[in-house]
């Protein structure tokens, strides 16, 4: 009696797991926000800090900043406006790097680091991709777009490097950050703007950044994210309320019988 108990639980755990396994994964969106920059420092040309932003009256300074970054694609620079993504920071910026033929570890420098002044710098006709990727999964991104006259395509990957959500965003329709940058490779001074996106239905660690063209027109950017708590797997919170349901039957049986 006692086997074919364990056995009837067994089965149902069993069946429970490949349930949830051959249940599609519910499709995740990005949805658009805009937020207040806080920052200290020295703009146009020198080191600007970001120090907080606010949404929907929250403040908030706990950020998460690219740990890793892989150059899928970036058209070869050979001179002058040449070449697509490179690394850029203000003219007299003391954090960040300057170099037109950017590796890995050059991006990383450029953006794994709390610094406004420390960009990715896209030309015009230029086409790249870059991965980047945070310590743990988020949700919550904010970008900033010095130019406010550009597009780029943001993807989010999940850990098999498949795009769970995309959004193709123009930052001529975003929000001032409060401060002009003038950098190595420009010589004046833009506007920034920033524009924040919210992945709705997953978290991930890994965002692809697209500029394909003269279309996109160069977009010169930064990324930063907040730092969440990862969420329960619905996995496992599904097979936890499967096993205590299971343990409740059992008991009500065995004291009707």
């Amino acid at each position: 009696m006692n086997f074919k108990r364990i056995s009837t639980v067994t089965g149902l755990l069993v069946s429970s797991v490949l349930l949830l396994s051959e249940t599609p994964v519910q499709a995740a969106s990005f949805s658009p926000f805009s937020f207040q920059t806080n920052w200290s420092g020295f703009p146009p040309k020198g080191d600007i800090l970001l120090e907080s932003v606010v949404v929907d009256g929250e403040t908030l300074s706990d950020f998460s900043f690219v740990t890793d970054a892989t150059i899928i694609s970036n058209d070869v620079f050979s001179g002058g406006n040449t070449g697509a993504a490179s690394s850029d920071l203000g003219d007299d910026a003391t954090v960040g790097l300057s170099v037109e033929d950017p590796s890995n570890a050059d991006i990383l420098g450029s953006l794994g680091n709390p610094y406004l002044s420390s960009i990715v710098d896209t030309e015009e006709r230029g086409r790249a991709i870059v991965e980047v990727s945070f310590a743990n999964p988020v949700s919550q991104f904010f970008f900033w777009e010095r130019g406010m006259n550009s597009k780029l395509l943001v993807e989010a990957l999940n850990d098999v490097g498949e795009v769970v959500a995309s959004y193709l965003f123009d930052s001529k329709s975003s929000t001032y950050a409060g401060f002009d940058l003038d950098t190595k490779e420009i010589d004046s001074e833009q506007r920034v703007g920033s524009i924040g996106l919210l992945l709705e239905g997953a978290t991930t660690q890994t965002l692809r950044l697209s500029s394909l063209g003269s279309s996109f027109n160069g977009p010169d950017y930064k990324v930063a994210a907040a730092s969440t708590p990862v969420p329960e797997p619905v996995t496992f919170a599904g097979l936890g309320l499967t096993a205590g349901m299971l343990i409740l039957s059992r008991r009500r049986a065995s004291k009707s019988a």
